[in-house]
């Protein structure tokens, strides 16, 4: 795995406590990592942070929207053949529909990809509608989502540290 910034134990335990809160506070982590790695300073977490975030392995913080709560209870995704020469065109109108929240290009049977989120399949099928409307659209074909089973990017993080954490310890003679 090449890594454009080598992270050590310290950042990837700033890593997995921001992941797990994002707004723990900078004294918070300070005061956790000098009580289970070697005492550090406000400041060098916050140093630590800005490092990370330079080196784009901290992009912000979300907040992640229940929009089941807000009556939008029904998720799908749209494959979408295009006519390849439209594409940019294509994207641009594809951003002005608010409902997709994801798009892709693809390899595949499909050119693109999206995501939507819509109210009940009334909706959906608007959606749908506008995206088929679209210049340059030659057909679309979607997909309702039944359940979502795994929504955890958390469990990619985990492993990536781990294995990153096992071959620190191997580098660095440490058991």
């Amino acid at each position: 795995m090449i890594l454009r910034y080598n992270t050590d134990e310290i950042d990837n335990t700033i890593i997995r406590k921001l992941n797990i809160n994002a707004r723990t506070p900078y004294t918070e982590i300070s005061k956790q990592i000098s009580q289970e790695i070697k005492p550090l300073s406000v400041g060098t977490v916050h140093v630590r942070v800005k490092k990370l975030e330079n080196a784009e392995i901290i992009k912000g913080s979300t907040l992640i929207i229940g929009y089941k709560s807000l009556g939008f209870h029904l998720i799908a995704f749209v494959g979408i053949l295009s006519n390849s020469r439209e594409s940019k065109l294509i994207k641009e109108e594809l951003k002005k529909i608010p409902n997709i929240v994801q798009l892709y290009i693809t390899s595949g049977k499909y050119n693109l990809f999206c995501r939507i989120i819509a109210r009940d399949p009334s909706d959906a099928r608007n959606v749908i509608s506008k995206i088929g409307k679209i210049k340059g659209v030659l057909r679309t074909e979607s997909t309702i989502c039944l359940e979502e089973s795994i929504n955890n990017e958390n469990r990619l993080l985990s492993n990536i540290l781990q294995k990153h954490k096992t071959s620190y310890k191997k580098k660095h003679n440490y058991k």
